[in-house]
C-alpha cells in the first residue's frame, strides 16, 4: 500500500508548525480545573506507548475521558452498514483488468479474494489493509488504551463528536475517487515497502519533528472537500464539545494529532475562542 494508504495515516499524526509536544493544558474562561488534549495515532505499536509518567499524572488528574468517538458505543450493525456501499461494488468501479489485479494483491495481504470485500467502500477497504501492516505489540490501539483505562478508573466517558460525523467526512469524497485512490495506493511500486514507510511515520511521531510530518501528510492530490469534511469541519465540533464537557469536569481528551494542526486545528480554535493553550513536554522512555 502505497500513497492513499499512507496518506490516511499521516492524517493522524501532523501538527501545527510552532508545537513540539502531544500534550497540551487546557486553562481559561470557565474551565474551573486544566483539562488536557493528548494526539494520538491510531496503531498497537508499543513505541507509540512508551510516554513517561507525565501523560498518565495528566490522565489520572482529570475527572472524565473523551475521544473522537466512544467506539465501544457504537452498535456494530451501525458500524458495518457504514463501511458498505448501499448501490454499488468494487466490481462496478474498476475494469475487469483492475479488478483481477485488486484481487490478486488483497488476496496475497489477506489470503482471500476481493469478492469478500466487494461491497466494503474503497477508503475502509485501504484502512483495512493497512492495518494488516502495521506491527501490533500491543492489545489495543492507543485511543482504546486509555479509554479502557478510563472505564475502570470509572471515569465519565465522552465523545467529542458522532459516529456518522466521521462516517460523513468520509463519504465526501467520492466512491469513484476512493477508488481511483484504493488502486494507486495497492499497485504503485515506487518508494519504499510498507513496513519501512510506516516505520518513517512512527518515527515521525515520536520524534516531533514537525517539518517531516507536514511532508508525509501533505497530499494535494486528495480532494478539497475531504480535508474540509475530514479535518476542518469535525475540528469544529470537537472543540465545541470539548469547551461543553470540560466546563463541568476536568478533562483528558485523546484526539487524532492531526486535529491539532493548523490555523483550522482544535488548539488555535481553543486559542481564538480565548483559552490558554500549553504545551506539556515529556520524554519518551527507552525499553
Amino acid at each position: 500500500m502505497k500513497k492513499f494508504s499512507f496518506v490516511v495515516l499521516a492524517l493522524f499524526i501532523s501538527f501545527s508548525l510552532f508545537s513540539q509536544s502531544l500534550l497540551w493544558k487546557i486553562t481559561g474562561k470557565k474551565i474551573k480545573n486544566p483539562s488536557y488534549i493528548y494526539g494520538t495515532i491510531h496503531i498497537q505499536d508499543k513505541r507509540a506507548f512508551n510516554f513517561d509518567e507525565t501523560v498518565m499524572n495528566a490522565f489520572e488528574s482529570s475527572d472524565a475521558f473523551a475521544m473522537e468517538i466512544l467506539m465501544d458505543e457504537i452498535p456494530q450493525k451501525e458500524m458495518m452498514d457504514a463501511m458498505l456501499m448501499k448501490n454499488n461494488s468494487l466490481d462496478k468501479l474498476f475494469t475487469k483488468e483492475e479488478y483481477r489485479v485488486l484481487d490478486s494483491v488483497v488476496k496475497a495481504k489477506t489470503g482471500s479474494g476481493i469478492l469478500l470485500y466487494n461491497k466494503m467502500k474503497p477508503f475502509f477497504l485501504s484502512s483495512q489493509l493497512m492495518q494488516l501492516e502495521i506491527p501490533k505489540d500491543m492489545d489495543l490501539p492507543l485511543d482504546l488504551f486509555f479509554l479502557t483505562k478510563a472505564r475502570k478508573a470509572g471515569k465519565a466517558c465522552f465523545g467529542v463528536e458522532k459516529f456518522m460525523h466521521q462516517i460523513n467526512a468520509i463519504d465526501a469524497i467520492s466512491l469513484e475517487d476512493q477508488a481511483e485512490m484504493l488502486y494507486k495506493g495497492l499497485t504503485d511500486t515506487t518508494g519504499n515497502d510498507d513496513l519501512s514507510k510506516l516505520d518513517e511515520i512512527l518515527d515521525t511521531y515520536i520524534s516531533f519533528d514537525l517539518e517531516k510530518m507536514f511532508e508525509i501528510s501533505a497530499d494535494t492530490s486528495l480532494p478539497a472537500e475531504f480535508n474540509q469534511a475530514f479535518l476542518i469541519d469535525r475540528n469544529i465540533v470537537m472543540v465545541k464539545n470539548f469547551i461543553k464537557i470540560s466546563k463541568k469536569q476536568s478533562l483528558f481528551c485523546a484526539v487524532g494529532a492531526a486535529h491539532l494542526a493548523g490555523e483550522t486545528g482544535v488548539l488555535e480554535l481553543l486559542r481564538k475562542k480565548g483559552y490558554t493553550v500549553e504545551p506539556v513536554y515529556f520524554k519518551w522512555i527507552e525499553n
